[in-house]
């Protein structure tokens, strides 16, 4: 993969600066050290964080972070929505634990 890991740090750390302190206190239960997991055939993304079923991902070749439903460890599966800073998509797991939704 030619983004690397330290570049995907940049980005995660910049997320963090953004964040207000619920944000931060969600993400600290969340986050994992990144992880490439494949979401379809011959294309990988960096896993950054895991909650129930749901995992924020970066998508380099889009440049930004994602939802999406995973049932087997290394593999996405469907996309939830995209074009999100890493503090907009942990603010997403953070509604819907508020509302269910």
């Amino acid at each position: 993969m030619p983004f690397s890991e330290e570049m995907l740090w940049d980005h995660i750390n910049d997320g963090w600066s953004s964040m207000s302190f619920k944000q931060r206190n969600l993400w600290n239960a969340i986050k994992r050290m990144p992880e490439e997991w494949e979401i379809r055939e011959n294309y990988r993304v960096w896993v950054v964080a895991l909650m129930g079923e749901t995992a924020i991902y970066y998508d380099h070749i889009e440049e930004e972070f994602a939802l999406a439903q995973w049932s087997q460890f290394g593999n996405i599966g469907n996309c939830k929505s995209s074009s999100w800073t890493l503090p907009q998509a942990v603010q997403m797991l953070m509604n819907t634990i508020e509302t269910g939704w």
